[in-house]
């Protein structure tokens, strides 16, 4: 829920400096909704969805124990019914992106682009299916898939970014370092899971959260702390203002984002 800061700053870029076209794109997690809406050039809708559509128990519920964050729910109604994404814009965009998804019985991260000609709203679903809290993985191509936060780590995607010839580069990070509630939990988790995903959960867990080099690029890292709206937020003025907070910060570098989109 914390994208929803994502969905603010890159919002801006587009509505206010006219930022559209970035050459790369990587989103995972709840990141990688903004990734879509962004690719289709669907702004107001990217925005709708965190301010509006996503403040319901239908989505976030902890009366629901079994699924407190019902990802079902967003890709089967908010992205293809309440906004529906432009999926033919998305795999025709000139943005070259990518989603990371988990391989729950490897612990391989795919990154998912338009050449692999997959369901679009199901890499979305299985890049958001995050462990525990959805408690289900996401069947694709006789694989299944979990979460893209869990397994890579920060240092993963902006090597991948390199490796596709990134030279200046956009971090927007929203993760949470791993405190002992947290670390523990998916320790425990990991017991239960396959060797692959269990070996690269514990070194997903192992690894600074903020831990990253990019030889050769120039790099704008935005990690805010303490936003309003935390994981399991659904309160619609926590999300509201996260997503300001988001506008804000992207307006307080405009011109050093200016020059690294120059």
């Amino acid at each position: 829920m914390k994208s929803a800061h994502g969905a603010g700053f890159l919002h801006t870029l587009a509505t206010k400096f006219g930022i559209t076209t970035p050459d790369i794109m990587i989103g995972s997690s709840g990141d990688a909704g903004n990734l879509a809406y962004f690719s289709s050039g669907q702004y107001e809708g990217m925005k709708r969805v965190w301010t509006q559509l996503l403040s319901t128990p239908k989505y976030i519920s902890f009366l629901r124990p079994w699924r407190v964050v019902d990802v079902d729910y967003l890709i089967d109604t908010v992205f293809k019914k309440q906004e529906v994404l432009d999926v033919e814009k998305i795999q025709n965009s000139t943005i070259h992106w990518f989603i990371p998804m988990s391989d729950f019985d490897t612990g391989y991260t795919q990154y998912v682009n338009a050449k692999d000609k997959l369901d679009l709203f199901e890499v979305l679903r299985a890049t958001m299916a995050i462990p525990l809290a959805f408690g289900r993985k996401i069947p694709i191509s006789g694989k299944r898939y979990i979460d893209g936060e869990f397994g890579p780590t920060l240092q993963d995607h902006v090597t991948h970014a390199l490796h596709h010839g990134a030279k200046r580069i956009l971090l927007l990070n929203h993760t949470s370092p791993w405190n002992f509630i947290s670390r523990s939990v998916f320790k425990g988790y990991a017991t239960h899971i396959p060797q692959g995903m269990h070996d690269a959960l514990i070194r997903d867990i192992s690894t600074n959260v903020f831990q990253m080099t990019a030889p050769g690029a120039t790099v704008i890292a935005v990690a805010p702390q303490n936003l309003p709206a935390w994981n399991l937020t659904r309160d619609q003025k926590r999300l509201q203002a996260t997503f300001d907070q988001g506008v804000a910060d992207a307006l307080s570098i405009e011109k050093e984002l200016r020059e690294l989109f120059r």
